[in-house]
């Protein structure tokens, strides 16, 4: 199984959860039995990301995309099952773009279905690990959302044999500690340790490729 794994860069004036797991991940090195994993950080650029993530899927032609990004307020991982057709940013993306109610693809659908297999099988193994998880249906309408939207309408139109969910990830203590500004506005904000999204990672990869060699 080929997989590609993404995370965001620093954002909202402050770093980002997703890039410190995906790091961590590339330093540690893949894992999980048979994967063939690709990793990528893509910045928080509404008109850049969508053309640097097809750019790594063509090249890299995967057979899973796990996109990875940041969640401040949330208690627990998020298995991203829907992705809506809106961008309505309630902060501006890394370069001062400030969107408000505009659709991300001009003729797509209303919204997409995450691909990525038994999303309700796997958030239960990650419990059952002791790190909480859920499936979500609010992906939000910020980049995580875009980046979905646009994976999955691509995989749709062209036909592709790629299969994506996105993996949000609560913050990590030291930016609760630091005060980041995605932190301060959630109070008494949640995180999780860098230690068990590393983990929990370890788990979402090993569980897909068993569901690949069984199918």
């Amino acid at each position: 199984m080929k997989v590609l794994i993404t995370g965001f860069g620093p954002f909202d004036g402050g770093s980002n959860a997703s890039e410190a797991l995906v790091r961590a991940f590339e330093k540690r090195g893949a894992t999980a039995s048979g994967l063939d994993a690709e990793t990528l950080i893509l910045p928080v650029d509404t008109e850049r990301a969508d053309s640097l993530l097809d750019e790594a899927v063509r090249r890299f032609d995967p057979d899973r995309l796990l996109l990875c990004g940041q969640a401040a307020g949330r208690n627990r991982l998020c298995l991203e099952k829907i992705a809506t057709n809106r961008r309505n940013f309630g902060v501006p993306d890394s370069t001062g773009a400030e969107i408000r109610d505009l659709p991300v693809h001009s003729s797509g659908p209303e919204s997409y279905i995450a691909t990525w297999p038994d999303l309700d099988g796997t958030a239960a193994a990650l419990n059952a690990a002791g790190i909480p998880a859920a499936v979500s249906e609010d992906c939000g309408t910020h980049l995580c959302n875009q980046l979905l939207y646009l994976a999955l309408h691509a995989a749709e139109t062209n036909r592709a044999r790629v299969t994506a969910t996105f993996l949000h990830v609560p913050l990590l203590p030291e930016q609760v500690i630091a005060g980041e500004p995605a932190a301060l506005r959630h109070p008494a904000c949640p995180y999780m340790p860098l230690s068990m999204t590393l983990k929990a990672l370890d788990l979402v990869l090993a569980r897909a490729g068993r569901l690949e060699a069984a199918a």
